[in-house]
């Protein structure tokens, strides 16, 4: 599952990536691509990327899924993993 947040107001691109998480561990995928732009900016990549963003709203939010493994792939996105019990 690939979800583009580049372009986005940093509020939509947060909550965006949140239900599309959630959803990616509801449909049972290991992994979810979060493009999040390279060249205007790091608002977006650093919130998903950063231990206190998207990983913590994801304790908060949805307790049931596991911890995420966070992967930069370049070029303007991040690869998310879920732990699996």
């Amino acid at each position: 599952m690939k979800v583009d947040l580049h372009g986005l107001p940093f509020s939509e691109a947060k909550l965006r990536a949140q239900i599309s998480v959630g959803e990616a561990w509801a449909d049972s995928l290991s992994k979810i691509e979060l493009v999040h732009g390279h060249n205007l900016g790091t608002t977006i990549k650093d919130y998903i990327q950063n231990k206190n963003g998207l990983s913590e709203d994801m304790e908060r939010i949805y307790p049931e899924i596991p911890s995420l493994v966070l992967s930069d792939k370049g070029l303007g996105s991040t690869i998310v993993r879920f732990k699996r019990p």
